[in-house]
């Protein structure tokens, strides 16, 4: 039990190091987008993160089954969903808007848990889900209430993320994580390639400080960063999952104050805090805190039987 509980803590750190890197990507991207298309960068970044993955598991390519490919392909169809419907909707409605929709993801995820999966949150992390969600609220919410085509856009795309954390979930702890994330990132890569043919957006980038994003964005937010989700939620819950990801938005907010003097204001302050509460609540489990402690006092009572 103890074990379990160490390897669920581990894996749910290093997701919350992965979202210090998406966080900071928020900074990094501002202005990249009046270079090229969205689509164009996400090209350019999902490949670059595949061609590296690739040639440094080379040796795992060459086992590589249809069940992970098939597998493989279809989660990453739901990632693309996700990521290529975010970045349509920012042309159409406002960026607080997205990041506040995109952050329901964190209550999609048990909801849909529960309805696919007949899998029931513990008490703690739905506890912890409602003040991630309240504090989502006041850190990204701007009071407007008028729905757009942006907004749907949007919200399905959340609906594809949520369905992908399931999906990862479901079958990585059958699959090589490693060749399970390549797949998945190479299908993102596949099919932002294709939506930028369609849209006549390729174009010869000269711009050293747009390599710089590609190669950051590949290699740290896309591969470090997939490698490292496929692995850790074999040792987590899709729920906890999602709870560690809606930090983003307070990583995001805290290094564009560092790196771009961006005021967070006194709700976003409030709304931060209560997200990490969230997650730390997500954490506790009091069942499993009982059993153990129960156990260490039956074997101090043997011990001294003894």
């Amino acid at each position: 039990m103890e074990q379990l509980l160490s390897r669920r803590l581990k894996a749910d750190l290093a997701l919350l190091f992965v979202v210090v890197i998406w966080g900071s990507t928020f900074a990094i991207m501002k202005g990249v987008f009046e270079v090229i298309t969205p689509f164009y960068f996400l090209t350019l970044r999902f490949t670059f993160a595949t061609l590296v993955l690739s040639f440094v598991f080379l040796n795992r390519i060459k086992k590589l089954n249809l069940d992970t490919l098939k597998k493989g392909v279809w989660t990453g169809i739901f990632l693309f969903g996700g990521y290529a419907l975010q970045v349509t909707a920012l042309k159409l409605t406002e960026a607080s808007k997205v990041g506040f929709i995109t952050g329901l993801t964190v209550v999609l995820v048990p909801v849909l848990s529960a309805l696919v999966f007949k899998k029931i949150p513990e008490l703690m992390t739905v506890f912890g889900v409602g003040l991630a969600t309240i504090g989502l609220v006041l850190m990204t919410f701007n009071g407007e209430v008028l729905f757009k085509l942006g907004d749907l856009l949007v919200l399905i795309s959340t609906i594809s993320l949520a369905i992908h954390i399931l999906l990862v979930d479901r079958y990585v702890k059958d699959q090589d994580p490693i060749l399970f994330a390549i797949i998945q990132i190479g299908t993102v890569a596949l099919l932002s390639a294709i939506i930028s043919v369609v849209e006549g957006s390729y174009v010869l980038v000269s711009d050293m400080s747009i390599w710089v994003s590609v190669i950051f964005m590949g290699v740290f937010a896309t591969a470090l960063a997939f490698i490292i989700q496929n692995k850790a939620q074999q040792f987590t819950t899709p729920t906890r999952t999602a709870i560690i990801f809606i930090m983003e938005p307070v990583f995001g907010a805290l290094f564009a104050y560092l790196y771009l003097g961006e005021i967070i204001s006194a709700r976003g302050y409030w709304g931060g805090l209560l997200i990490v509460l969230g997650m730390l609540f997500s954490e506790l489990n009091f069942a499993n805190l009982k059993r153990s402690l129960a156990n260490k006092i039956n074997k101090k009572e043997i011990n001294e039987l003894n």
